[in-house]
């Protein structure tokens, strides 16, 4: 999932997506009117939620408010986790709040870490629709693993006659890049289970090549997400995203 020499990353990795997470967790109470006998309802934050479906994980993730909108909600629950991590994991696990590994060192972030991610690239999609209706999005994710976010990815862009809800968001394609080729292979693979249209529609494609050299070929990109930690400021990757 990380591109070469970031290994000695992860726990940065982990550390940078948790306190990036740490605005949305809250606790939550319920106020009776004036009954002084508050009940509590139960606890909900970043790595509690664990689900035993998708939509259960979804669920609690909303309810830690870590999940805000409503593209991205449904975005999530189109595309199922347990489709994007290793046979062994698909029981109760693939629905955990909590990174699974996914073989090759690496590993499927915490659905609380995409969750957040998704929230906070999501304003310059809106903005980038807004100021150029008719112009298609265009998102690189570098380090695709699994294949997982690219795909949650393209189901907030598809073509909006698929999409189950409307939303403000462009049309638009996804790179999923990964310098790993049985990871290229492997999300392409788990895509076809149940999210094929998405590469039969060409709205997400997969490729091999080095991370943080991105795909010039395409950029301007309106987001670019790097799912591993830089050793240094990725200047190539910067270069290639869309001014806004």
């Amino acid at each position: 999932m990380m591109v070469p020499h970031l290994q000695r990353n992860k726990v940065l990795l982990l550390f940078i997506l948790f306190s990036a997470a740490l605005p949305s967790i809250t606790s939550a109470y319920a106020n009776n009117n004036n009954n002084n006998e508050a009940k509590p309802k139960p606890l909900m934050r970043a790595w509690m939620c664990s689900g035993k479906t998708q939509r259960d994980m979804v669920d609690k993730l909303a309810q830690a408010g870590i999940v805000k909108s409503a593209i991205n909600k449904e975005a999530l629950l189109r595309v199922d986790r347990k489709n994007y991590v290793l046979q062994t994991q698909q029981g109760d696990s693939a629905h955990q709040d909590s990174p699974l590994p996914i073989g090759y060192g690496q590993t499927i972030s915490a659905p609380h870490m995409h969750a957040q991610v998704l929230e906070d690239l999501l304003p310059p999609l809106l903005a980038a629709s807004k100021d150029a209706p008719d112009k298609l999005l265009k998102i690189l994710d570098v380090g695709c693993g699994s294949g997982y976010l690219t795909a949650v990815f393209g189901r907030m862009v598809e073509s909006k006659e698929n999409r189950r809800k409307s939303t403000p968001l462009n049309e638009g394609k996804v790179f999923g890049i990964d310098v790993v080729p049985e990871l290229v292979h492997m999300s392409k693979t788990n895509v076809m289970k149940e999210d094929g249209d998405l590469l039969d529609s060409g709205t997400v494609e997969f490729m091999l090549r080095d991370g943080w050299k991105g795909y010039p070929e395409n950029a301007p990109f309106n987001a670019i997400h790097v799912g591993a930690a830089a050793a240094t400021f990725p200047k190539q990757l910067m270069m290639q995203l869309a001014p806004g």
